[in-house]
């Protein structure tokens, strides 16, 4: 009868350890559980601070280029006003050349224009009356060349605009022959050659 009570006794005692020992790891688990529950509460959360933190970066990084960029175009229209606006009275008062200016701008030109020779006195036919002479008024300095001597004017500006071209003495006796006639010039080609020469 004893070892009958005995081996029950050994059953109660092991089942009553088993029940504990199950007991005890429930209670980790649980516990375990609520710690893990714990710290993923706390890991979420601070994603959650995290994520928010970056977005409210995001945006105010994005609210400073916006800001910056509206900065710049105005200040850019600015600029371009200015620059408009002094660039409008600056044009309006600058003089334009006219016509007339540009046709008299200087141009390549190897000797001045030669002065007109003064005319020659025409010879007296006998038996005329003699004229009162009078004193030719002083003539101001012109390109015209006076009455009485056009042609040799005309002859000289011919044969210098022929000399600075190149061509020989020739040549540019044979062109005043066709032009104005035979004569005498070996002194007015000389001259024009030699101021063409220089």
């Amino acid at each position: 009868m004893s070892a009958g009570r005995d081996a029950e006794d050994l059953a109660a005692q092991a089942a009553e350890t088993v029940r504990r020992v199950i007991a005890e790891a429930e209670t980790r688990a649980a516990a375990i559980l609520r710690e893990a529950e714990t710290q993923a509460a706390k890991i979420r959360e601070t994603a959650e601070a995290d994520a928010a933190q970056a977005r409210e970066r995001a945006e105010n990084d994005a609210r400073d280029q916006i800001e910056a960029a509206k900065r710049a175009l105005d200040e850019l229209g600015g600029t371009l006003a200015a620059a408009a606006s002094a660039a409008v009275p600056r044009a309006e008062s600058e003089p334009q050349p006219t016509e007339t200016e540009e046709e008299t701008e200087p141009g390549p030109h190897p000797d001045p224009e030669p002065e007109p020779e003064q005319p020659k006195e025409p010879a007296e036919s006998p038996g005329a009356p003699e004229a009162p002479v009078t004193p030719p008024p002083e003539e101001a300095p012109t390109t015209e060349a006076p009455a009485g001597n056009g042609d040799d004017a005309a002859e000289r500006l011919v044969a210098m605009k022929l000399a600075v071209e190149g061509k020989d003495p020739s040549a540019i006796e044979a062109e005043l022959i066709q032009r104005f006639g035979p004569g005498d010039r070996s002194e007015l080609l000389r001259e024009v050659v030699s101021r063409a020469t220089r």
